[in-house]
């Protein structure tokens, strides 16, 4: 029965993940590590331990408040999954800009420097310069879509 309802609630997740405008998509974290909608396809559900999703900020996971805006997905896994990740503010400096630069995950900007994302969220990044006509940022700007 517990394999059932694992299996329906991540089916549930795509689900409702694919039913979201494309300008509105949750954050999936699986065992404290940012990661993109594609990596969860590779999952076998008997190796999730267990599933939260939140709409709102939660002590559990104030770390990500930031990224709750659109919903988050906290995956726990049985057995941990070697994912490559970085910090925020590690991922900032192997795209060479400062500390200060803005980083924004789903159009939604994340202050905590220390979030672990998958490093490959990398390969998706665009840097976006400073530029008063459009973005009014003082520093360039990392923005990545997880889908």
């Amino acid at each position: 029965m517990k394999k059932l309802i694992i299996a329906f609630t991540v089916f549930f997740c795509f689900q409702l993940s694919l039913a979201q405008k494309s300008d509105v998509n949750p954050i999936y974290i699986v065992d404290n590590v940012i990661v993109s909608n594609v990596l969860l396809h590779s999952f076998d559900p008997e190796d999730i331990e267990n599933i939260q999703v939140y709409k709102s900020p939660s002590s559990q996971i104030e770390q990500y408040d930031d990224l709750v805006k659109n919903g988050l997905i906290n995956i726990n896994m049985k057995k941990p999954l070697n994912i490559e990740k970085v910090t925020v503010g590690e991922a900032k400096k192997k795209l060479n800009l400062t500390s200060e630069s803005r980083f924004f995950l789903n159009d939604i900007e994340v202050h905590n420097n220390s979030i672990l994302i998958a490093e490959d969220l990398l390969k998706k990044a665009r840097i976006l310069q400073p530029d008063k006509k459009f973005n009014n940022y003082k520093v360039p700007a990392i923005s990545i879509e997880t889908n």
